[in-house]
């Protein structure tokens, strides 16, 4: 029975302590960045909340970030990686704030920076480390622009033309796909929906349609587009663009020099002069002879 009580007792004594080991530690209550996502070549402040939980105060306290990592996009700016207190008393918060920018050239995603805070407890010399990771999302809003390119289009017949799709944003968008719309004055006689994919950050691609344009289409005809994509976080996107496209008779296109002249009808009447010339020709060749003939008699 006295051996059932000491080991009793020993597992008491050994859950106390590791108790009172846990309660000593500083506890990261919250991380805060402001903004919430930050912009490739964008500032941010980092706040983190720092409890001591224990039944001690604790001392000589260092919060740091680790940014060495060469796949992080981030460094300090305005202040250091790591932030000092004397003395957090128990129960007591106390918040690290860090200044970091987010390089040019950071891709959107979240990334996960090595967070370590040391301590001691009030009275020991012992130092005690935490380790932890805190994710910082980086992305900004794609800047999408689209516009006609490399088409004529006529009136009363099939046009062939391409939409440019251009990418003006700090990040890359993904899975992005065009949508024509159809209008009163044109049929679509392609795919409406055309999937392009990804484009990077000043880049661009195309998409390209066909379509019949009526006889009594005006001038200026608007098209409107929807563009469908997402960011490198996969937050959607949809955008609705209106397109002026200016469309043309064959008369007009020819007169102003945007398809080239048909010259049919000259090479038929100069066909119909050579003829002409050369049946005359051969009937005053044959006058001439019979004059000849009657001379001669």
């Amino acid at each position: 029975m006295n051996h059932k009580l000491l080991i009793s007792f020993g597992i008491l004594i050994f859950f106390s302590m590791a108790f009172m080991a846990f309660a000593s530690a500083l506890t990261i209550t919250s991380v805060e960045t402001t903004p919430e996502v930050i912009a490739p070549g964008e500032a941010s402040t980092i706040k983190i909340g720092v409890e001591n939980e224990g039944n001690d105060n604790v001392e000589d306290v260092s919060v740091s970030l680790d940014l060495t990592d060469s796949a992080l996009p981030f460094a300090p700016y305005g202040s250091s990686s790591e932030i000092s207190f004397d003395e957090i008393r128990e129960g007591r918060e106390e918040y690290a704030e860090f200044e970091i920018i987010a390089l040019s050239n950071a891709e959107s995603g979240i990334y996960k920076i090595p967070l370590e805070i040391s301590y001691k407890i009030k009275g020991e010399t012992e130092i005690n480390t935490k380790k932890s990771l805190i994710g910082i999302s980086v992305s900004s809003k794609p800047i999408v622009d689209i516009g006609i390119e490399d088409g004529l289009l006529l009136k009363g017949q099939e046009s062939k033309f391409s939409i440019k799709v251009t990418n003006k944003g700090l990040s890359n968008v993904k899975f992005l796909e065009i949508e024509l719309q159809g209008g009163l004055y044109y049929t679509i006689l392609s795919q409406k929906n055309v999937y392009i994919g990804d484009i990077n950050s000043d880049d661009f691609d195309t998409a390209e349609f066909n379509v019949f344009f009526k006889e009594n289409a005006p001038s200026s005809t608007n098209l409107p587009v929807i563009v469908r994509y997402k960011d490198g976080l996969n937050n959607e996107y949809e955008e609705n663009f209106n397109l002026q496209a200016t469309t043309y008779t064959t008369k007009q296109a020819t007169e102003l020099g945007l398809i080239a002249k048909s010259n049919t009808t000259t090479y038929i009447a100069a066909g119909i002069v050579i003829v002409v010339i050369y049946f005359i020709y051969r009937k005053i060749k044959k006058r001439r002879k019979m004059r000849i003939a009657e001379n001669s008699s």
